[in-house]
């Protein structure tokens, strides 16, 4: 994961069209590629959208 690829949760749901706190679960669960660092999770935007791989 390299720092231009890196966004918050709250890109992350505007980016994939789901709430912030699914894609806290998701980050949680270690379904998507994500870090938590202190309270935040950072997230790789370049993975595919976790909504399509249901």
């Amino acid at each position: 994961m390299t720092l231009e690829n890196m966004i918050g949760v709250e890109d992350a749901a505007k980016l994939w069209g789901l709430s912030p706190k699914y894609i806290k679960n998701l980050c949680a669960e270690g379904k998507v590629k994500a870090k938590k660092i202190g309270n935040v999770w950072v997230i790789d935007k370049t993975q595919e959208n976790p909504k399509k791989k249901k």
